[in-house]
């Protein structure tokens, strides 16, 4: 017997992974065809950008699923994208009331909010997004709010927590420039963690522009131009380096289409 279940088990695994390339979730669950060909059509506008076209695709499939989660979160995310934050934030209110994809609806929510000032609520959606799975994003997306906000120590706390955890050179950045802050509003004992917070940000990311324009903020502070202006050079520098290389991008894409 067992040798048997040595033998049928991978056979059985394979076969679900074989099917699952062909049968999605939605199929399972027993939605229409057309609304999941609507929702393919979207995702793939999404994905390329085209945010109309894609908010048209998710529009149908809803229109025949009204109840069709995935449509509505990616819709969603193509209101957002587009600046449309109202529409952004019913969509994903309603996916949240289909229970379905609930952090992500949550973390997009709270994005939205934040995108229209109101920090309170937006700090709200990315708790209750950490609570449903954490996620380093988010984490860090409410760490940037609470400092919006004003709740300084909640911020520094997130990112604490952050650098604890998985240390990255976006956590060390913000808290850098969280203790920089605060050094200029009359905190100077915060210069100084300031500073190893964007040297470790720096260390992490050499390219960081951001990083090297909060640094020399701080170098100011100390009141050594001499760094400063280094910094704020190697800033211009990356800076250029990246719209030069976006330009291209662009002309070889442009270059293509003719």
């Amino acid at each position: 017997m067992r040798p048997l279940i040595y033998i049928m088990t991978p056979l059985l695994i394979l076969t679900i992974l074989l099917a699952s390339r062909f049968v999605t979730w939605d199929a399972i669950k027993g939605v229409d065809r057309q609304a999941q060909i609507h929702a393919q059509e979207g995702t793939a506008s999404l994905r390329s950008w085209e945010l109309p076209q894609a908010i048209e695709a998710f529009t149908r499939a809803i229109e025949i699923e009204p109840r069709y989660a995935e449509a509505y979160v990616k819709r969603g995310l193509a209101y957002y994208r587009s600046q449309q934050y109202e529409p952004a934030i019913a969509d994903y209110t309603e996916t949240l009331k289909l229970k379905r994809y609930q952090a992500d609806a949550y973390a997009s929510r709270g994005d939205a909010y934040q995108s229209l000032g109101d920090m309170q609520r937006a700090i709200q959606d990315y708790s209750a997004s950490l609570k449903q799975r954490r996620s380093n994003s988010v984490i860090q997306k409410r760490a940037e709010t609470y400092f919006k906000h004003g709740d300084v120590q909640k911020a520094l706390g997130d990112y604490d927590d952050l650098i604890k955890r998985k240390p990255t050179a976006m956590a060390y950045y913000g808290r850098g420039n969280v203790y920089l802050q605060l050094a200029i509003r009359g905190n100077e004992d915060r210069l100084k963690p300031a500073l190893s917070d964007l040297d470790q940000a720096i260390a992490l990311e050499p390219r960081f522009a951001r990083a090297y324009i909060c640094r020399a903020q701080v170098h100011a502070q100390f009141g050594d131009q001499t760094l400063a202006n280094r910094d704020y050079n190697h800033a211009i520098g990356l800076l250029t380096d990246a719209i030069q290389k976006q330009l291209m991008l662009t002309l070889t894409k442009n270059i293509g289409v003719f």
